[in-house]
């Protein structure tokens, strides 16, 4: 565990990462997801900024929190269908337990597809720096954890800001940032829009 602590110190020092010269094309990128081996990392879907966060004592309780709005469940549908039509392998499906997060979990892939994991819990609610730290460091783990199966993928439904601490990597709502796990710290293949698992 210490040298994840160790890279995710240095990546405080990393200017923020978006698509560059040494990301794949989505073509190539697509591809590289069919044959596995990857951290796919989905920042749920789009939500109704209306709304807000105001009690998450008990994470079932979907109308104290920021919920998808149409949008959103139709970007997950995209996902979903995109999934399929790709032949996308997944081996495990990961979320947080925010309502946003298993509502695009499961309009994507359905229900009892997906795990939810109190260590991708968002950080913005949580005061505690060694909490925060603590959820750092494990989205970094789970970044460079490759699948148990190489021909299958890894899918984490998460957050903005955790992946930016953990990764230095920014994303919208339901864009997806792809993960080779095959290094000290997690390198980014590319990334993608919903609408971009459509046909090629």
């Amino acid at each position: 565990m210490r040298h994840r602590w160790l890279a995710v110190v240095l990546m405080l020092f990393v200017p923020l990462l978006t698509v560059n010269a040494d990301t794949l094309d989505r073509e190539a990128l697509l591809e590289r997801m069919q044959g596995g081996g990857l951290v796919i990392y989905w920042r749920h879907a789009a939500t109704d900024h209306g709304q807000r966060d105001t009690d998450l004592s008990d994470m079932s309780r979907c109308e104290h929190q920021r919920n998808l709005n149409d949008a959103g469940r139709e970007q997950a549908r995209q996902v979903g269908a995109g999934f399929e039509r790709h032949a996308i392998p997944v081996e495990r499906i990961l979320s947080s337990a925010f309502c946003r997060n298993t509502e695009s979990a499961r309009i994507a892939f359905g229900e009892g597809r997906y795990e939810t994991r109190d260590d991708l819990f968002n950080l913005p609610p949580v005061r505690n720096r060694q909490q925060q730290q603590a959820l750092v460091a494990a989205l970094q783990d789970y970044l460079v954890t490759a699948p148990e199966d190489a021909t299958r993928n890894v899918v984490i439904v998460g957050h903005n800001i955790n992946l930016q601490r953990a990764a230095r990597v920014l994303i919208e709502e339901g864009e997806i940032a792809v993960f080779d796990p095959d290094a000290e710290a997690p390198r980014l293949l590319g990334t993608l829009h919903p609408e971009d698992l459509g046909p090629l």
